[in-house]
């Protein structure tokens, strides 16, 4: 098999691939067999003329071009090397790396129990509509917290940077529970938080009938470690012996990294800050595709902008077209803003984090250092005379260092108006001026059409739990697992959910 890329094609309803290929190489279309798409991306560098460029593998007759290469099928490369000897190991927490840690184990003949601090998503949903609507937050069942994790509440973007066998095995089981083929092949993959429900909830419903068990409400309360091993967990005040235990924490878990601190070995780790800037998609569409693009086919328009000040780097992160920013605080008397959307995109507004790189020099070299530097900005933003409303600005305004008049949003419960640098250190601001000053300058109306609403904190973990390489295992806790987001191993749906695959392929029901 050769893999054959950069085959760029004008974005139209029907593509005949096999001739594309065979006008690029100059060869018959017959002489090309079992032709495989592997990825479709969208080139918008000349607007109003977009392309697909499209990767694909197929057997070729011998010939010599530069965009044709020699190609092996990904396979696996972790051994298994972990045992357990309960078929019900426990997993901490009903996001994309502990489901799809257990559906791996499940493969393996295991079946886990699942303990969730949070609801499920019909419940959990209820409880998040209801803080949009009142203010009314429950600190265990919210936007970061219960079944399907933070990313049930997104874009539902499934970007992987990495597409090895087992990224390749989460993508064929987020299709067999539901979604659409295309996202196997598409650059930015995105189910919309709807969709993500759907495919949720249907795993977690199969995961029940091979025998697993969900336990709703129930946190980690304490880990006992003794001669580096795991010799008992309570959860909701009830001491449990698991024969061996996974961690699939979310970035928000800060009170559980508290009562970890001094059992595991954490250090503090690089993320990111800033704010959410909103604009029309109307505009974004105009600017990024302009008008003359066939939207049915491309889908509204999205960007991704990266900027430097001095040696820190600024770029936006997790763009939600025709979507909303919404409030996703998990504690009391914070402000925390993210992005969602819906499978469809098509709401009149767009936005996306814009961030910039900090690291323990910044906040420092702690293990929980970055934690108390997101929840000084989370609480210095909040208003208690209006709860949960986010700070919001003028792009303009931010740049001229004044208050804006009362603006609208996407967001809810609302915003009040605020000058944001008062929230931020100088270097965090002056980062944020010099990348506006730049996307201003490339596109026009940037910063005359743009909001920004803060603080957008929960970008990746502050920290990282240290484990072993081969096995997942904390360090010097031979039956202690850490995977996902919370891990500090992963970002994002994708990661997190092969972070766990990962960790579950390397059990064995047979003891070595």
């Amino acid at each position: 098999m050769k893999l054959i890329k950069n085959i760029l094609v004008p974005v139209a309803a029907n593509i005949d691939l096999q001739r594309e290929i065979a006008k690029k190489l100059t060869i018959s279309t017959t002489s090309i067999t079992n032709l495989q798409i592997l990825r479709r991306s969208l080139d918008a560098r000349h607007r109003n003329r977009l392309k697909y460029n499209f990767t694909a593998i197929a057997n070729l007759p011998r010939l010599t071009h530069p965009d044709v290469l020699d190609y092996k099928l990904p396979t696996a490369y972790l051994q298994e090397v972990n045992f357990c000897a309960d078929k019900h190991p426990y997993i901490i927490g009903a996001g994309p790396a502990g489901l799809f840690a257990a559906l791996a184990l499940t493969e393996k003949g295991y079946q886990p129990y699942i303990f969730e601090r949070g609801q499920t998503i019909a419940e959990r949903s209820k409880k998040v509509d209801l803080f949009w609507q009142t203010g009314q937050l429950d600190p265990e069942s919210n936007v970061q917290f219960g079944e399907g994790g933070a990313g049930t509440f997104s874009d539902g973007k499934l970007t992987s940077r990495n597409r090895d066998f087992y990224t390749n095995q989460v993508f064929a089981l987020f299709i067999k529970f539901g979604a659409s083929a295309d996202i196997k092949i598409d650059a930015k993959p995105h189910l919309g938080t709807d969709k993500l429900k759907f495919i949720i909830t249907n795993i977690r419903k199969y995961l029940e009938q091979q025998g697993c068990r969900f336990f709703w409400n129930h946190k980690l309360d304490k880990i006992i470690v003794k001669n580096g091993k795991l010799i008992s967990i309570t959860i909701n005040g009830e001491p449990h012996q698991p024969a061996c235990a996974i961690l699939a924490l979310g970035n928000a878990a800060r009170d559980t990294f508290s009562l970890l601190k001094n059992q595991l070995i954490m250090l503090p780790k690089p993320f990111a800050v800033g704010v959410r800037i909103e604009h029309t998609q109307e505009y974004i569409n105009a600017t990024f595709y302009e008008n003359k693009t066939n939207f049915t086919l491309t889908g509204p328009a999205t960007y991704r902008l990266t900027a430097k000040h001095q040696n820190r780097g600024i770029y936006s992160f997790c763009m939600c077209p025709g979507g909303q920013i919404i409030a996703a605080a998990s504690q009391p008397n914070t402000a925390v803003t993210n992005g969602m959307s819906y499978s469809s995109r098509d709401g009149k507004m767009a936005n996306s984090a814009l961030v910039v790189n900090v690291a323990p020099p910044d906040f420092g070299s702690s293990a929980l250092d970055g934690v108390q530097f997101q929840k000084h900005l989370e609480k210095t933003a909040f208003n208690p005379d209006l709860p949960y409303f986010a700070p919001a600005q003028l792009a303009s305004d931010f740049l001229n260092n004044k208050t804006s008049k009362t603006l609208n949003s996407s967001y809810r419960p609302g915003t009040y108006s605020r000058n944001l640098q008062e929230l931020f250190p100088e270097y965090i601001n002056q980062a944020l001026k010099t990348a506006l000053n730049k996307f201003a300058k490339c596109y026009p109306g940037f910063v005359q059409k743009g909001k920004l609403l803060a603080p957008e904190t929960r970008t990746s973990c502050p920290l990282r739990i240290l484990r072993q390489k081969d096995n997942f295992a904390c360090q010097g806790i031979k039956n202690l697992f850490a995977i996902g987001e919370g891990s500090g191993y992963a970002g994002g749906i994708i990661s997190s959910a092969a972070d766990g695959y990962k960790l579950g392929s390397t059990f064995s029901t047979k003891n070595n």
